[in-house]
C-alpha cells in the first residue's frame, strides 16, 4: 500500500472516530434514564430530577397543619393540602414535595395534638425552601393550602415577600376561596377528604363510624358562649387573617361529622373523592395558569426589574428591616 493510501485511510479512520465520538456524545448509552414512578421529588433520584428539570421546572409544596380536630386526624388539614398538589402535578407535569406540615394552628393552641409554630417562624422555613428550589431549578412554585384558615398568614406572606427579595415571582393556592371563585360549590368536593387520604396512603387514618363513643365525639359539657364572637361573627367581622380568638373547649374545633359505617364504604368515599379532586383541578385549567406564571416571569424580568433597577426591593432590604433600629417618635 503507497503512503499516500495510508495516509487516505488514516484519515478516513480518524474522520469515522470523530463521526462515532460526537454520536456517543450527543446519544449517550448511559443517558437511559427511570421513568417517573412517582411524581414525589424527594423519591425520585438525582438523575431523575435532573430529566425532569428539561421538561418541566413546576413544583407544588403543600401547606397544612397539625392541630386538635376532635376525632379526625390532626394532620387532616396537610393530607387534604397534599391530595390537591398531587392531582396538580399529575395534570401540569410537574412535581409536587412535602412541604410545611406544621404551621400557626391559630384558635386550637391549647390542644394536646395541636403543634404551635408562629406565622414568623412557618414563612422562614418555607423561603428557606423555596430559595433552595429555585437554585436548583423548580423557578415556578405553587403553594397549596386547603381548609386551614390561618394559612395564608403563612404562605401569603412568602410570595409576597419571596418575590420582593428575589423578584421572581411563585403561586400560593388556598383551596376553600378558589374553588368559590370559580363557583364550584361544596357537595362537589364533599369527599375530598376521603380522596386525599386515599392518594397519601392515608385512608385509615379516618375513624369509621363506632371507632369512638359518643361521650368521647363531644365536648364533655355546655361550651361556654363568648356574645363578643358569636356577633362579631354575625357581622363577617371573624377569622384567623381578621381577629384573634382562641376555641372555647378543645372538642368544639373539627366537630364530628357523619362517618363510613364500614371500611368498604370508606374506600367508597375515597374513590368518590378522588375523582372530585382530579375534576376540581380539571377545572382550575392549572396547566393555563403555570403557562401564564411563565410569562408573568418573563415579563417581570425583560420589561420591569431593567426599567426599575435600582429602586425595587431585594433581599439586603429584608435583611436591613430586620436590624435597623425603629426611629424614635
Amino acid at each position: 500500500m503507497s503512503v499516500n493510501a495510508r495516509s487516505r485511510n488514516s484519515i478516513a479512520a480518524t474522520s469515522l472516530a470523530i463521526a462515532c465520538l460526537l454520536f456517543i456524545q450527543a446519544n449517550p448509552a448511559s443517558s437511559q434514564v427511570r421513568k417517573l414512578h412517582t411524581r414525589d421529588a424527594t423519591r425520585l433520584s438525582e438523575v431523575q430530577v435532573v430529566e425532569q428539570l428539561k421538561h418541566s421546572d413546576v413544583i407544588f409544596i403543600p401547606v397544612g397543619s397539625v392541630e386538635t380536630n376532635g376525632i379526625m386526624p390532626s394532620d387532616r388539614d396537610y393530607v387534604s393540602a397534599l391530595g390537591y398538589a398531587m392531582a396538580m402535578a399529575a395534570e401540569t407535569g410537574g412535581l409536587y414535595m412535602p412541604g410545611l406540615v406544621h404551621s400557626f394552628p391559630g384558635t386550637t393552641v391549647m390542644g394536646s395534638s395541636s403543634v404551635r409554630m408562629t406565622p414568623t417562624q412557618g414563612t422562614a422555613f418555607l423561603k428557606t425552601v423555596a430559595r433552595s428550589l429555585l437554585r436548583q431549578g423548580f423557578r415556578r412554585q405553587v403553594l397549596v393550602s386547603s381548609g386551614h384558615g390561618p394559612a395564608p398568614l403563612t404562605a401569603g406572606t412568602l410570595v409576597r415577600e419571596f418575590f420582593e427579595e428575589t423578584h421572581v415571582p411563585i403561586l400560593y393556592i388556598e383551596m376553600g376561596g378558589h374553588l368559590a371563585k370559580l363557583d364550584i360549590p361544596r357537595s362537589e368536593v364533599s369527599r375530598a377528604m376521603y380522596g386525599s387520604h386515599q392518594m397519601a396512603g392515608r385512608l385509615g387514618d379516618l375513624p369509621l363510624e363506632g371507632d369512638y363513643g359518643e361521650k368521647e365525639s363531644h365536648a364533655a359539657g355546655k361550651v361556654p358562649e363568648n356574645p363578643g364572637l358569636t356577633k362579631l361573627s354575625e357581622l363577617h367581622f371573624s377569622g384567623s387573617l381578621t381577629l384573634g380568638s382562641w376555641v372555647a373547649d378543645i372538642m368544639a374545633h373539627g366537630t364530628a361529622p357523619t362517618l363510613p359505617k364500614t371500611a368498604a364504604e370508606r374506600e367508597e368515599w375515597a374513590k368518590e373523592g378522588q375523582a372530585q379532586i382530579k375534576a376540581a383541578v380539571k377545572k382550575m385549567r392549572m396547566t393555563e395558569a403555570m403557562t401564564a406564571l411563565k410569562q408573568h416571569d418573563e415579563f417581570t424580568q425583560k420589561v420591569i426589574v431593567p426599567k426599575f433597577r435600582g429602586k425595587l426591593p431585594s433581599i439586603i432590604d429584608s435583611l436591613l428591616d430586620r436590624t435597623r433600629p425603629l426611629p424614635l417618635t
